[in-house]
């Protein structure tokens, strides 16, 4: 059977897109290459690609004129006769007009390793807020492991499950809505930049979605809130947010740090143990009876609900990337923290974690 020809390859939204705006935050600077000397430093940077100005994104530092960060955007629809990333975004769920409406970051290329946080939060809102303008309802990528917690704070979703790019190498397919609830449950950074965006006329393409999570729920990532400043969040963890020093310092006190690979199994279902920890490095899963419900990543937690309920393992915890690193919190930590402010602030981050979930779980049930 011949593949399927799509009837709108020439509406390209990506060409629409303004070459004169550009967004500062910090030392950065996000923008569209227009200049021949900026698009050889975008092409050193992401060799092969096409020397097309409007679709390269790169991020610079102000101080230096260095290029620190450039993505390659594409029309979605280029995907389509691609089989295989067809098949890894879900794109058969997705009708022609939809597809239109979206970009697809093809390649996402940090030159430093310094201040990733902020460099992809100035880039990426940058492309969103741009696509948005355009009349765009969505961006896929492919998001490495590694990279995987930065797009999930911006405020991306997993759109397909994790799968092997290389020996060692994983990615989890991403797709960013304006979901302004969800934006705002996370307090995503990008949120306060989308002031005056009609949110209201994303319904249909988040229906979507949330369908998607009812259908397969292994798309599911774990509940974290973030910080509001970029300095907190540099070394932020859900369940140490707001603690002392000292306070942390009595948390962490006779904590296990362990370091596994993909397959290895962390906590075991209906098991009685009623430590819990978060994740340091890496992608975990949670499977329940023999399905993936949700993946965590750096700064989720997980074991929380035997915790607080004294009860049974209600799920089994599964690294699923090379060199996953999680903390496993003594039972008595709590316990353990002196300060009363310290244990209060604790119980008031479990109690965020489960609060939203419980928001999340009741959009699917809509």
């Amino acid at each position: 059977m011949n593949e399927k020809v799509y009837p709108i390859r020439h509406n390209s939204l990506i060409k629409k897109l303004s070459l004169q705006w550009d967004l500062r935050m910090g030392p950065y600077r996000a923008f569209f290459p227009q200049s021949n000397a900026d698009i050889e430093a975008c092409q050193k940077i992401l060799p092969g690609s096409k020397a097309d100005n409007r679709r390269f994104a790169a991020c610079q530092d102000t101080t230096s004129g260095r290029i620190v960060a450039v993505l390659f955007i594409r029309d979605a629809f280029e995907i389509i006769d691609d089989s295989r990333q067809k098949a890894i975004f879900n794109l058969h769920r997705l009708d022609d007009d939809q597809l239109a409406q979206m970009a697809w970051f093809s390649d996402v290329h940090f030159t430093s390793s310094e201040d990733k946080n902020l460099i992809s939060q100035v880039l990426l809102s940058h492309c969103f807020i741009e696509i948005l303008k355009i009349g765009g309802i969505g961006i896929l990528l492919d998001s490495d492991v590694g990279h995987f917690p930065l797009f999930k704070r911006m405020g991306m979703r997993p759109v397909g499950t994790l799968h092997q790019t290389s020996e060692h190498g994983y990615s989890i397919p991403m797709i960013f809505l304006p979901d302004k609830d969800y934006l705002s449950l996370i307090n995503s950074p990008v949120l306060d930049l989308l002031r005056g965006v009609n949110f209201s006329r994303y319904a249909d393409i988040c229906a979507w979605y949330y369908q998607l999570l009812r259908d397969y729920s292994e798309l599911q990532i774990g509940s974290a809130f973030y910080p509001e400043s970029e300095a907190d969040f540099a070394s932020h963890h859900t369940i140490t947010e707001g603690l002392s020093n000292e306070g942390r310092e009595a948390l962490l006190r006779n904590a296990m740090v362990f370091k596994c690979g993909p397959g290895e199994v962390l906590m075991t279902e209906n098991d009685g143990g009623r430590s819990f920890g978060f994740i340091e490095k890496g992608v975990v899963k949670v499977v329940i009876g023999g399905k993936t419900v949700v993946l965590l990543s750096r700064g989720d937690i997980f074991g929380e609900i035997a915790f607080v309920m004294n009860s049974k393992r209600s799920a089994q915890v599964i690294a699923v990337s090379p060199d996953t690193e999680v903390v496993l919190l003594h039972p008595n930590a709590i316990e353990q923290i002196k300060d009363e402010k310290d244990r209060t602030t604790i119980w008031q981050n479990l109690a965020r974690v489960l609060a939203q979930k419980v928001v999340l779980t009741n959009k699917l049930l809509q």
